[in-house]
């Protein structure tokens, strides 16, 4: 499980909370699942966003890729929700659901 803004894992064992610097500069959303991530960054009031992937390579998170995806609507502030390792990005009245 991470915190809100992308920045560390918090270990639900105990509660413990690590910090890491985020590969994207104010994420939209994100979602996290083993050592591989999804940042989302909107292009505002536009039907694009930008999805950017990631690894944990120990310390630090490396980009893997990059794409401008056209989604069905509008993608407007804090579209992104995390679930379960999957992005749940709401665009106009629609919700896509990325993996992270």
């Amino acid at each position: 499980m991470f915190k809100v803004r992308g920045q560390g894992p918090i270990t639900p064992a105990t509660g413990e909370v690590s910090n890491y610097a985020s590969p994207v500069p104010q994420p939209d959303g994100f979602a996290v699942r083993g050592n591989r991530a999804v940042f989302t960054r909107r292009d505002h009031n536009k039907r694009t966003v930008e999805l950017i992937r990631a690894e944990y390579q120990g310390t630090a998170w490396t980009v893997t890729s990059r794409r401008r995806l056209r989604v069905p609507g509008r993608v407007v502030l804090r579209c992104g929700q995390a679930r379960d390792g999957f992005l749940w990005l709401r665009t106009g009245n629609t919700w896509l659901r990325i993996e992270a």
